[in-house]
């Protein structure tokens, strides 16, 4: 399993190691029932159509039979549209949401078929990549998000900002075979991963250099920003590496369609235009903010391990600083549907 973390000292060597293919990690061995459970193979055998219809099912029965799942959606709901034009919807778009997640359970072991994407928004792409410019993806935690990058990526090959327990070598349960499922396939398509730690002069270096950087934007940090009728403390890291850079930032978005991924992608942003980083930063939180309340329901929990860590409200969202310093051993992967334990107590996946 390759590790490209940015320990070096040189910058070129520093790049040469992203840029490296990436190599899978074994499955790790597990019993039985897991070994059943989490087979790629298996799991590919029942069309994706009927494995999503299922799938909804499932989430309308545990919306009637499991108040623990309404409370929890209920809370994530409130935290997201509160403040918003959409906070009389929270209840409806809680339960949304509980069948959204198990959706998403159950499409991350199918077999991962290409996004597809509308006519504006492969005109949108095509306008950065075609820039000659680097180009800086923004996406937030909404939708099958492990699904959606492939509709540009297969157009021009991106470097995906990882945090460093992502590198970690899979361990012998649910989580680790779903770690190691998703490196499989990320190594299958041809990307790259870019540990997050002491990435800020590789990431401007590639963007220099007219290569595509992916990253997240729903992420803690130290900016306040009004995002979803509320103070939200953000990154604006990407504002800064874009303005730096002179790249394009591509606000883009995961959905699903029936049982299909689409991706979609609005007007890039052009710091040229903008007096500021962070006058960017808002214009970037401004096009995400209009993708996630025309689908809310389809976010992550901004309370997840890793994210908020239970700071997240409708009245804003700021990370409790003794949960922001603690150590956390096995947080979500970039865009994952739930945190270890909760995958674990389901019996999903």
């Amino acid at each position: 399993m390759s590790r490209p973390a940015l320990e070096h000292t040189d910058l070129a060597a520093a790049l040469a190691a992203v840029r490296a293919p990436l190599s899978a990690p074994a499955m790790p061995s597990v019993g039985l029932g897991l070994r059943v459970r989490t087979s790629a193979r298996l799991r590919g055998l029942l069309p994706t159509r009927l494995a999503v219809a299922l799938a909804r099912a499932r989430g309308r029965s545990l919306w009637r039979r499991n108040p623990l799942a309404r409370e929890q959606a209920l809370r994530t709901m409130d935290a997201i549209v509160g403040g918003t034009a959409r906070a009389a919807e929270a209840a409806v778009l809680a339960r949304e949401h509980v069948i959204e997640h198990e959706v998403h359970r159950v499409l991350f072991w199918q077999p991962w078929k290409p996004a597809r994407m509308d006519a504006a928004s492969a005109a949108h792409v095509r306008q950065a990549i075609g820039s000659g410019r680097g180009v800086l993806l923004s996406s937030s935690h909404l939708g099958p998000i492990f699904l959606h990058l492939s509709a540009i990526t297969s157009l021009k090959r991106g470097y995906i900002v990882s945090a460093p327990w992502f590198f970690e070598q899979p361990t012998p349960d649910f989580w680790g075979r779903r770690l190691a499922h998703w490196w499989a396939r990320l190594t299958q398509r041809n990307e790259r991963l870019v540990c997050s730690t002491g990435a800020y002069p590789v990431l401007a270096e590639l963007l220099r250099q007219g290569e595509l950087v992916v990253v997240y934007f729903d992420m803690p940090g130290g900016r306040r920003t009004q995002f979803l009728g509320k103070p939200v403390m953000l990154a604006s890291g990407s504002a800064r590496l874009a303005m730096e850079t002179d790249s394009l930032l591509l606000p883009v978005r995961a959905r699903l369609k029936g049982h299909r991924a689409w991706t979609d992608a609005a007007a890039p942003l052009d710091p040229r235009d903008f007096d500021s980083h962070e006058d960017l930063h808002d214009a970037l939180a401004a096009a995400q903010e209009r993708f996630i309340l025309e689908l809310p329901a389809t976010l992550e929990d901004p309370n997840r391990a890793g994210a908020w860590e239970q700071g997240a409200s409708a009245a804003g969202w700021t990370r409790p600083q003794e949960a922001a310093e603690a150590p956390r051993s096995a947080p979500d992967p970039p865009g994952a549907a739930e945190p270890p334990s909760a995958a674990g107590a389901s019996g999903g996946g």
